[in-house]
């Protein structure tokens, strides 16, 4: 029985070992697939949006001045939409941030009239080839 008792606890010692070594460790789950899923979807209803515009909406265009690493936001308002074009009035000021409150003056509407049909209003999803500012609609302010 002595001899039995140093090689049950050496086995068991053995045993718990490999439990702990790399290999009998669980294999690392993979990085969930629902950021990119996210995204995706972020970017297909922007898209749904754009292809879709209403009048309200309101347009954040993310834009980088020349020589200056921080972003800066522009914003458009749609104030008649037709089934082939949206009908924009520029705000008179850029903002620090996208979510800025549009009640105040200085975001308002201006009076100048852009017209875009449903192909311009969708290169605004990308940045244009040679724009130095960086130019892209990021999201679309819609009221609920």
């Amino acid at each position: 029985m002595q001899k039995t008792l140093p090689s049950t606890l050496l086995l068991a010692l053995l045993l718990c070992g490999a439990c702990n070594s790399p290999d009998s460790q669980p294999a690392a789950q993979e990085p969930a697939a629902a950021p990119a899923a996210a995204v995706d979807t972020a970017a297909a209803r922007l898209r749904s949006q754009v292809l879709h515009p209403q009048v309200g909406d309101v347009y954040v265009v993310q834009f980088q001045r020349p020589n200056n690493l921080g972003s800066r936001y522009f914003f458009y308002h749609v104030f008649r939409t037709a089934p082939d074009s949206a009908y924009l009035h520029p705000a008179y000021k850029d903002a620090a941030t996208a979510d800025a409150d549009l009640s105040q003056p200085e975001f308002r509407a201006s009076d100048n009239t852009m017209v875009y049909t449903q192909a311009e209003l969708l290169e605004l999803l990308r940045e244009q080839p040679g724009d130095v500012n960086k130019a892209k609609l990021v999201r679309v302010r819609r009221a609920q």
